[in-house]
């Protein structure tokens, strides 16, 4: 689908809940507050949404949060997706899938972004309020037993500034791509000081490693790659706030509850719950949110009040 800028919209981020077993500093608080079952979309109303979106031709699919290993039909939620998409990715913090990396594959999953922004067990637990480090680096070492297609994404803070080489070297070791993912004053726990910009972690990488710009990219997303020299290894800069990439987006996203929301920077939404049962307007409504996309965001000038999780990531 083309949006009124000329983008081609093919990606679709879709969350199936808003719930996460982690409370991290920059997603949300402990007191968050979640929707009710009956609220969230249900296995057959996944299955005729994901029909309509290949019939509208999406190519891409991503499963999101919330936590998305969560939700207990998600295995039933694979087999629909594999049905009509052949397979489909995931955004995950990772703490359950040494539980589910297999079957998930061999029910269409391909590519895995895991979260991760630390590889120190306090520094880990500061920012995720859970000590489940080694769950996590055991579903890492699971899904790549299993053949899974794996990045790495860390959300760059001052909290983890100072780990930057050793993600690095992590990341490179496993032979996996990282993406370092700036802030965005998303929600109620955006905090400014916190703030670390592209061109500040690049500084940074610099003093030890030498950026070759890479013009290929690893699935679909915005991340500008590089190699690094001298461990033959790749690394990707999200960075939404200080080189804006919105001229190339191609994505949509849809909430848990089946809301539509064209652009992460702005509260603004459409619902699609009411009309799941009509196929036609149900396609209409795709349609709309499209054609809604906004040229660019404005998170420096504006503030969005819905939370991450809520969104779908």
């Amino acid at each position: 689908m083309i949006d009124k800028y000329n983008r081609k919209i093919n990606y679709v981020r879709l969350s199936i809940t808003d719930k996460c077993n982690f409370r991290c500093n920059y997603c949300m608080n402990e007191d968050a507050e979640f929707m009710k079952e009956i609220e969230l979309l249900s296995l057959n109303e996944i299955e005729k949404l994901v029909k309509v979106l290949k019939d509208l031709e999406f190519k891409n699919i991503r499963l999101t949060g919330g936590e998305p290993t969560l939700r207990p039909d998600i295995i039933d939620i694979s087999k629909i997706i594999q049905n009509y998409f052949g397979e489909f990715s995931i955004t995950t913090n990772g703490s359950l899938m040494y539980l589910l990396a297999k079957d998930l594959k061999k029910n269409g999953l391909k590519n895995v972004n895991f979260s991760l922004d630390s590889l120190n067990r306090d520094t880990f637990a500061k920012i995720t309020k859970r000590d489940d480090l080694n769950n996590v680096l055991n579903g890492l070492e699971k899904s790549l037993e299993t053949g899974l297609n794996v990045k790495l994404n860390t959300v760059i803070q001052k909290r983890n500034f100072n780990e930057v080489f050793e993600l690095i070297e992590f990341s490179a070791k496993h032979k996996l791509p990282i993406r370092f993912i700036e802030l965005m004053p998303i929600g109620n726990n955006y905090n400014e000081d916190d703030f670390i910009s592209e061109d500040t972690l690049k500084s940074k990488i610099e003093e030890k490693y030498s950026l070759i710009p890479y013009n290929k990219n690893f699935g679909v997303g915005p991340s500008k790659y590089y190699i690094i020299k001298e461990l033959n290894s790749y690394i990707g800069f999200i960075s939404a706030m200080t080189h804006n990439f919105c001229s190339s987006c191609n994505k949509i996203r849809i909430a848990a509850n089946g809301d539509i929301y064209p652009c992460l920077a702005f509260d603004y939404h459409i619902s699609i719950k009411n009309v799941i049962d009509n196929e036609n307007l149900l396609k209409e409504k795709i349609k709309m949110a499209v054609l809604e996309k906004p040229q660019k965001h404005y998170l420096n000038e504006l503030k969005k009040k819905t939370p991450m999780h809520k969104m779908g990531g």
